[in-house]
C-alpha cells in the first residue's frame, strides 16, 4: 500500500476562518470520508504548529467504546471544562458528537414538563455551555445530516457554523493517486466505480477495495440505518438501495419505487414507508436529492426527484459491485457531488415547449441536468459522455437554448469539449477541465 498524507487544504482552510468566529463549529458528512483525519490530523498538527499549547488541545471520540462514559452529556461537559486551567485559548475536538445522548437533566430530578416527561440535557446544551466559555474554540464532527443540518439553526441559537465535507473529489483522489502513473482515463474508471472514501484510494487493488467497501456499506451505513430507526424488516432497505443505486440519475418517486418492488421482487411496501426509508438515507449521507424545477411556471414539480450517492464507492457496493456499464449515469452523479462540493445548491430543470408541424401543435417536456444555484450565480449544465453526431448534439444543446435568461450555460462531455463559447453563447467544457479546476465555472 502506499501511505501518504491526504491534505484537504480546501477544508482546512475553512476551520482557520472560523476560529474566533464566537460559534461552535460542526462537520457533518458521511462516516469514513475524513471528517476524524481532518479534525485530528490536519487541523491539529496546524493548531500545534501556529504554537497552540498541545494541553490546550482537548480532544475525544465518542464512537470509541473507551469513551462511553462519556456519551453521557453532563459527563462529557464536565470532563472537559475540568481541562481549563488558565485564560489562555483552549480547543475542543469533538469526534462523532451525535453518539452522546440525552439524560434527565440532575438538576430537575422528579420535575415533568407539560407532556409529562422529565426536563433532558442533550449535547446541544453542552456545546451552548461551552460557548459561554470566552476562551474556548468548539469544533464537532457528526453524521447525521438531520439532527446536524436541520436543527442547527434553532438549537444553537444563531451561534452554530455548520462546514460540510463530502469524500475525495476526482482533483483529490487524482492527487492521492500521483504515484501510482496511471492516465486520466484509468483514475476516472476507479473514481466512477470505487469512489472517493480515503481509505478506498489507498489499497492497492480492487479486491480489497471491494472488500473494504462491503464492509463499510454493510455494518456503517446500513446496521447503523436499522439501528437508528429500529427498522425491522432488514431485507427491504437493502433491497431499497439496491434499487435506488440502479437508478441513478432517474427521476424516481415513492409510487413508482412501490411498484417496483410489486413487479420485479413480488414484495409489498407502501409508498409512504418508501419515503421514509429515503429519508433516512439521506439523512445518513448515504443519499442526495435534486428536486425538479420548472423553468417554465417557475416552480418546483411534485414530489419527484432524482437521486445520487454521496460516495460512487458506497453505490457500486449497493448495487452488490454490478453494473459498471452505466458511465453516463455514474458522470452524472459524479458532476452532482462537484456542484455541492463547490456550494451550489442543485436541482433538475424542465421547460414545456411546443412544436409546430403537418398543422398540430404537440407539446413536449425537455430536461436540463442541473440547475446549480450559489449566491447570485445561477447555472445551466448539460451533461453527455460523448456527443457521436449532429443529433446527439442538438438534443444536448437544445435545452439549454430553451432557457431564456443570460446565465452561464455549459455542456460537459467527456471527450469532446475545448472550453470554447458556441454561437447560442453554450461553453463546451470537457469533464476532466471541468473536475480538474474548481474555478471552471467562474
Amino acid at each position: 500500500m502506499i501511505l501518504m498524507y491526504i491534505s484537504r487544504d480546501f477544508y482546512l482552510d475553512k476551520l482557520k476562518a472560523s476560529i474566533g468566529n464566537g460559534m461552535a463549529k460542526i462537520i457533518t458528512g458521511p462516516r469514513r470520508c475524513g471528517k476524524s483525519f481532518l479534525l485530528f490530523h490536519i487541523f491539529k498538527d496546524y493548531l500545534l504548529s501556529s504554537g497552540v499549547k498541545a494541553d490546550h488541545i482537548i480532544e475525544m471520540s465518542l464512537d470509541d467504546v473507551s469513551n462511553i462514559k462519556y456519551r453521557n452529556p453532563v459527563d462529557l461537559s464536565s470532563y472537559f471544562i475540568d481541562k481549563v486551567k488558565d485564560g489562555s485559548r483552549y480547543y475542543f475536538l469533538i469526534d462523532e458528537i451525535q453518539f452522546c445522548k440525552s439524560v434527565d437533566n440532575p438538576a430537575f430530578k422528579g420535575y415533568k414538563t407539560e407532556d409529562g416527561n422529565a426536563p433532558k440535557v442533550t449535547f446541544y446544551d453542552v456545546l451552548n455551555g461551552f460557548l459561554g466559555l470566552k476562551n474556548v474554540e468548539v469544533f464537532v464532527t457528526g453524521s447525521n445530516s438531520h439532527m446536524l443540518s436541520s436543527d442547527i439553526a434553532t438549537e444553537f441559537r444563531g451561534r452554530g457554523w455548520q462546514i460540510r465535507i463530502h469524500p475525495l473529489t476526482f482533483k483529490e483522489f487524482k492527487e492521492t493517486n500521483a504515484q501510482r502513473n496511471l492516465d486520466i482515463f484509468s483514475l476516472w474508471k476507479q473514481y466512477y466505480l470505487y469512489g472517493g472514501l480515503p481509505q478506498v484510494s489507498l489499497l492497492p487493488d480492487e479486491p480489497l477495495k471491494r472488500e473494504y467497501l462491503k464492509q463499510v456499506f454493510e455494518s456503517t451505513y446500513i446496521n447503523d440505518i436499522i439501528e437508528r430507526y429500529s427498522l425491522r424488516n432488514e431485507s427491504v432497505i437493502r433491497d431499497l438501495v439496491k434499487v435506488m443505486a440502479t437508478n441513478v440519475g432517474s427521476i424516481v418517486n415513492p409510487t413508482k419505487i412501490a411498484n417496483t418492488f410489486k413487479s420485479e421482487m413480488k414484495s409489498t411496501i407502501q409508498p409512504v414507508t418508501v419515503s421514509k426509508y429515503i429519508e433516512h438515507m439521506e439523512d445518513s449521507f448515504l443519499l442526495n436529492s435534486a428536486g425538479r424545477y420548472d423553468l417554465t411556471g417557475r416552480k418546483f414539480i411534485g414530489a419527484s426527484y432524482k437521486y445520487y450517492f454521496e460516495d460512487m464507492g458506497l453505490r457500486y457496493a449497493a448495487s452488490a459491485f454490478v453494473g459498471k456499464d452505466q458511465e453516463p449515469h455514474y458522470m452524472e452523479n459524479v458532476i452532482y457531488n462537484e456542484l455541492l462540493y463547490r456550494g451550489y445548491h442543485v436541482s433538475v430543470g424542465a421547460i414545456t415547449v411546443f412544436d409546430h408541424s403537418n398543422g398540430k401543435t404537440q407539446r413536449a417536456s425537455l430536461e436540463v441536468d442541473f440547475i446549480g444555484e450559489k449566491f447570485d450565480q445561477i447555472i445551466y449544465i448539460q451533461s453527455a459522455l460523448y456527443i457521436p453526431d449532429d443529433e446527439k448534439m442538438e438534443q444536448e444543446l437544445r435545452p439549454l437554448r430553451k432557457v431564456d435568461n443570460s446565465f452561464k450555460k455549459v455542456l460537459i462531455t467527456k471527450y469532446e469539449g475545448n472550453g470554447t463559447y458556441d454561437e447560442y453563447g453554450i461553453l463546451h467544457m470537457n469533464l476532466f477541465d471541468f473536475l480538474l479546476n474548481e474555478k471552471s465555472l467562474d
